[in-house]
């Protein structure tokens, strides 16, 4: 379903593309197989580039170039499709009020000239707006609170603090500069426990053992534990796994952990798979084994990247932290990502359990963030 909805909302924006160009350039008009060979390279091109770096790490530059112009011009399309629609109905009604007389040619190239300067400036405004997105928005990291009321949870641990990263995607775009910015954060949270939710490079695992050195520099009192996300598997889980074990970061595939058992038994800490990990050869996330590894009765917080699987086991665990979303990632004044995803960003309850989804460290697609900072989640355990 996903392909499909893909493929017919990226045949409506050539559409769109198509039917302006044609007919407000003359040139372009008489040109109308070549409009339509370069619209479909457009398309087909980001396809492959796509794979290529995703299967061999190459064309990350030739895909971004294409990606940013697609979600400019995506972006731009429906103002741009309302502005043609608009001096298209003008022109017919400016028609008939002549009573079908003729226009004369300088009528028409005002006209053609104020529909080419209109969509121009609407796709100049939104390349620039994703081109802030890019030089600012995305380093413009910001650490939230987050106060939770876990029930069962021991005096003594009242105020434990668990510092969240999620979607990392280390990579061309998430280098020493982004990691610094945001560890910095992760620092001044003072955490009594660090945990990653996914997705920690993006296509090319060489950077595992970079980011896995950078952030058991963290070296929190309570140590580091992680899950796995999509990109993870999309990048080789297998050597993921080994590079971030190996800087002595716990990587929970349906397993748990207590984490400090001696402070009235302290709390259930769980981490599941992916949800798409069985599509590349994991196990696939499975909430019960990891349960099987820690007391009954202790107070459960659970790491599961994709925010849609609280459903399958909302009330049986107090918390779940994720990530996946970006928080929409490219919000031009609306969340587009609403119309899509049951959970985006921030606190949700879901049945008997609270659900945080945080906005991510990185980027996917274009490296652009409009209105949604990437995060650190300070979460401070209150016990109820």
């Amino acid at each position: 379903m996903v392909w499909l909805l893909s493929l017919v909302v990226s045949v409506a924006l050539m559409s769109v593309y198509y039917l302006w160009s044609t007919r407000t350039f003359p040139a372009l008009g008489r040109r109308r197989r070549a409009v339509i060979i370069v619209l479909g390279t457009m398309f087909v091109g980001q396809l492959v580039t796509r794979w290529t770096v995703r299967h061999w790490h190459v064309g990350n530059v030739l895909q971004t170039v294409l990606i940013f112009v697609l979600v400019t011009l995506a972006f731009a399309a429906l103002p741009v499709a309302a502005m043609h629609g608009i001096a298209s109905l003008g022109e017919r009604i400016f028609r008939r009020l002549r009573l079908d007389a003729p226009v004369h040619e300088s009528a028409m190239g005002r006209r053609q000239m104020g529909e080419a300067a209109g969509g121009m400036a609407l796709i100049g405004a939104t390349g620039s707006m994703l081109g802030w997105g890019a030089m600012r928005g995305r380093h413009a990291f910001e650490r939230v609170e987050l106060p939770v009321r876990i029930a069962g949870l021991p005096r003594a641990l009242d105020g434990y603090v668990i510092a969240q990263i999620s979607d990392i995607h280390a990579g061309s775009y998430v280098g020493q500069r982004e990691l610094d910015e945001g560890l910095e954060l992760v620092r001044a949270a003072r955490p009594d426990l660090v945990v990653v939710t996914g997705d920690l490079v993006d296509f090319d695992p060489s950077f595992a053992p970079f980011v896995a050195r950078k952030l058991a520099a963290l070296a929190p009192r309570d140590g580091l534990f992680a899950c796995l996300g999509n990109h993870d598997y999309y990048s080789g889980a297998g050597e993921i796994l080994r590079a971030i074990r190996a800087a002595g970061i716990s990587v929970l595939v349906n397993e748990g952990r207590v984490v400090r058992p001696a402070d009235g038994g302290g709390f259930a800490l769980l981490g599941v798979d992916d949800v798409w990990g069985s599509r590349y050869g994991g196990p696939g996330p499975n909430l019960d084994r990891a349960l099987s590894e820690v007391p009954e009765e202790l107070p459960r917080i659970l790491l599961s990247h994709q925010p849609p699987t609280v459903q399958r086991w909302q009330g049986k665990v107090a918390l779940q932290l994720s990530g996946h979303t970006h928080g929409g990632q490219i919000n031009p004044g609306f969340r587009p990502a609403d119309f899509f995803l049951p959970y985006v960003a921030g606190l949700y309850r879901v049945g008997g359990t609270m659900l945080y989804v945080n906005r991510g460290f990185g980027t996917v697609g274009p490296p652009s963030r409009i209105c949604a900072p990437p995060e650190i989640t300070r979460i401070v355990l209150v016990s109820a």
